[in-house]
């Protein structure tokens, strides 16, 4: 929201300054109803709201750039993590804590002033100033109206507007949206002559048939939103005169010179009256001689050919075109458009999970099976519980091959302490110790031992 506010008051701006621009050669080139038509350039963009577009439509190469660089930051984090040795602590060597650095003056904290949210603050200022504008427009309008209604006279009517003589009104005037009202000075209609009197009530008819009280009412949030800014004030005292001027010349399309210089007389003679918020005044937007001046000059200005009229149309319809150009975009988030056209397609449901096994009837299910018991726990901290014992094949295998280890380690023994003398190769020893052996146990025999 605070975007959108932030945008719509700098392009607004930008819009009206452009307008305060070329009103004067569009007036030149185009007549004063397409001067006037320019203020709805501004208008439009301010009630335009922020545009979401899909994220294919964002600067692909700028999102390019950004997802590579920030991938090829990631890889060159992830390189330097890898790079960098373990923990000391987790290589299991402690270090000695080193003493802490002096930690030196302490800083001050900062005063009460730096601590308070400076842009929020502004954007209340900023909203209240604009609400207090709007309160401030709509209570000027409404005592002005009261007032100029406690003793008026009404004098006729034309279609749903009345017309009254009130003796607050130095100047005839149009005011109101729903109950429409042609204020005409005290004794001004016994005063002037028909034709002045007609001039005067036609133009300020023409405001109410025209809708120029309508745009009046309905550009004060634009103006509010602008509340502190002199070009919205210059902005407004133009769009007045413009105003003006579009209405002489919709009163005065296919008036001779005489009939426009005798308007340009009536004109002349309310000027530098005070003005009146929210209402149009026959002396115009404001007091003072520049804007009759120019409402004059304006009088005199030929009327605009047809073909004229066809190119300002178009070039206005590009211009309202050219508008949603400034508006406030925004993109969706990347994948979100392809999760949210997959939630359109019509996916099918999942698959249902098999049926489980029916059982013939007669025949009882099988029970499931027992979970194993869990070990009990030792009795005391510390206790190691017994192993179970192994099943009686691994007994006989294990103390078969117990045995046959015990052997080998028997020979290896018997084998180690035998006599080995110098020179003499072990085999030949044996050998010999052994026909030794032999010829003794026959002698032994013989003897008959």
């Amino acid at each position: 929201m605070t975007e959108w506010l932030i945008d719509t008051l700098v392009m607004t701006g930008v819009l009206m300054a452009l307008v305060l621009l070329l009103r004067r050669p569009v007036a030149r080139c185009f007549g004063a109803q397409a001067a006037y038509a320019l203020w709805l350039l501004p208008a439009l963009r301010f009630v335009m709201p922020p545009l979401a577009l899909p994220a294919a439509l964002a600067p692909t190469r700028w999102l390019a750039g950004l997802e590579v660089g920030v991938a090829q930051t990631s890889a060159r984090a992830g390189e330097a993590s890898a790079a960098l040795p373990a923990a000391p602590e987790a290589a299991g060597i402690v270090l000695a804590a080193e003493p802490a650095p002096y930690p030196g003056p302490v800083p001050a904290e900062p005063e009460a002033w730096m601590q308070i949210p400076w842009t929020s603050a502004l954007l209340l200022l900023w909203l209240v100033g604009a609400l207090a504008f709007l309160v401030w427009r709509t209570w000027n309008y409404q005592m002005m109206r009261r007032q100029v209604l406690a003793d008026a006279r009404a004098v006729a009517t034309a279609g749903r507007v009345r017309i009254v003589e009130s003796p607050l009104v130095a100047a005839p005037l149009a005011f109101g949206v729903f109950d429409k009202v042609v204020a005409l000075p005290f004794g001004f209609l016994a005063s002037a002559d028909s034709e002045t009197s007609d001039f005067a009530i036609a133009h300020e008819l023409e405001h109410h048939a025209g809708g120029d009280l309508i745009a009046i009412m309905a550009l004060q949030p634009l103006f509010a939103l602008h509340w502190f800014n002199p070009l919205a004030w210059a902005s407004w005292r133009a769009l007045r005169g413009d105003q003006e001027a579009a209405c002489d010349a919709r009163v005065m399309a296919g008036r001779d010179r005489a009939e426009r210089a005798r308007y340009g007389q009536l004109i002349a003679s309310f000027a530098g009256h005070a003005p009146l918020a929210l209402v149009a005044p026959m002396a115009g937007g404001l007091g003072g001689g520049k804007p009759i001046i120019q409402r004059l000059r304006a009088l005199n200005q030929a009327e605009t050919g047809p073909w004229r009229k066809l190119a300002a149309r178009s070039l206005f319809a590009l211009a309202i075109v050219a508008v949603p150009m400034t508006a406030t975009v925004s993109y969706a988030a990347r994948g979100q458009d392809d999760v949210s056209a997959a939630t359109d397609l019509d996916v099918p449901p999942p698959p249902a999970p098999p049926a489980p096994p029916s059982v013939p009837s007669g025949v009882a299910a099988p029970l499931p099976p027992e979970a194993p018991a869990a070990p009990e726990a030792p009795a005391r901290v510390g206790d190691i519980p017994p192993a179970p014992p192994a099943p009686p094949a691994v007994a006989d295998e294990v103390a078969a091959s117990a045995e046959r280890a015990v052997r080998r380690a028997e020979r290896r023994v018997t084998a180690s302490s035998s006599p080995r003398l110098p020179g003499m190769h072990r085999s030949l020893w044996s050998r010999r110790w052994r026909v030794g052996l032999a010829g003794a146990s026959r002698s032994s025999s013989a003897c008959g031992l």
